[in-house]
C-alpha cells in the first residue's frame, strides 16, 4: 500500500513539475518575442524598400544575385537591432558576389555596378554603427531608409538599360551626336532660308564702274 502511495505521489510530482516546465517554457517564449517585438526597428512608411514592378520582376527574374541581395534588403527592413549586425554583413556579401560574378548583357552598366558598391558600402558603414551601443534605433532606421533608395535606384536603372540596351559611355556620345546634328540642321536651314531671300530680292542693274576723277593741271598762257 505504502508504494502505492508513493508512486502516486511521484507521478504527481512529475506531472507538476512539467506543467511548471512548459508555463516556464511558455513565458519565456513569450517573454523573447515581446523582447523582440519591442526591439524591431521600425522604418517610415515613405522610407520602406520599394514593391519591384512586373516589369523590373520580369527582367531580374533569372537574375539569382540580384534576388538573393533582394531578399537581404527586405529582411533589413524587419529587422532587429539584435539582427542587424547579421544581416547587413551578409548583405555585403551577396553584394561581393555579384561583383564577382557576370552581369546580365544589357544590365552590366556603369550605373547599376556603382550604386550596388554605394549600397555595400553603406552597408558596412550601418554594421560597424550598428555595433556601437551609443548609436539610437532612429540613427538606424534613417540610413535604412537611405539604403532604401539606393536599392529603388537600382532597379530603376535596371529598366533604363534595358530600354536604352547601350553603354554608359555610349549616352554622352549619343547626346553630343544629337545635339551636333540639331546644331547642323539649323544652320542648313539658315543658309536656305537666305538664299531664298536673295532669289526673290530685285536684281539690281549693271553699270560700268566710273572711272576715277583726275584732276587736269592748267595751262598757263
Amino acid at each position: 500500500m505504502k508504494k502505492i502511495i508513493t508512486l502516486v505521489l511521484i507521478i504527481i510530482s512529475f506531472i507538476s513539475c512539467e506543467k511548471e516546465a512548459e508555463a516556464t517554457r511558455a513565458q519565456e517564449t513569450q517573454s523573447k518575442e515581446e523582447y523582440l517585438a519591442k526591439n524591431k526597428l521600425n522604418i517610415p512608411r515613405k522610407g520602406k524598400l520599394e514593391e519591384l514592378t512586373p516589369n523590373q520582376k520580369k527582367l531580374v527574374q533569372d537574375w539569382l544575385e540580384f534576388n538573393t541581395v533582394h531578399e537581404n534588403m527586405k529582411l533589413i527592413n524587419s529587422s532587429t537591432r539584435f539582427a542587424i549586425v547579421e544581416d547587413l554583413e551578409q548583405l555585403a556579401a551577396n553584394i561581393d558576389v555579384i561583383e564577382k560574378k557576370k552581369y546580365p548583357k544589357d544590365l552590366d552598366v556603369m550605373q547599376i555596378r556603382s550604386r550596388f558598391l554605394v549600397l555595400k558600402t553603406k552597408a558596412l558603414k550601418l554594421q560597424d554603427d550598428a555595433t556601437d551601443e551609443n548609436t539610437s534605433n532612429d540613427f538606424i532606421e534613417k540610413e535604412i531608409v537611405e539604403m532604401n533608395k539606393v536599392f529603388n535606384s537600382v532597379c530603376y536603372q535596371i529598366v533604363q538599360a534595358s530600354q536604352l540596351n547601350i553603354k554608359p559611355e555610349e549616352i554622352l556620345g549619343d547626346a553630343m551626336k544629337l545635339k551636333d546634328s540639331t546644331n547642323v540642321d539649323e544652320t542648313n536651314a539658315l543658309k536656305k532660308e537666305q538664299q531664298a531671300r536673295k532669289e526673290f530680292l530685285p536684281k539690281k542693274k549693271a553699270t560700268s564702274p566710273k572711272k576715277p576723277f583726275q584732276e587736269v593741271e592748267s595751262e598757263e598762257n
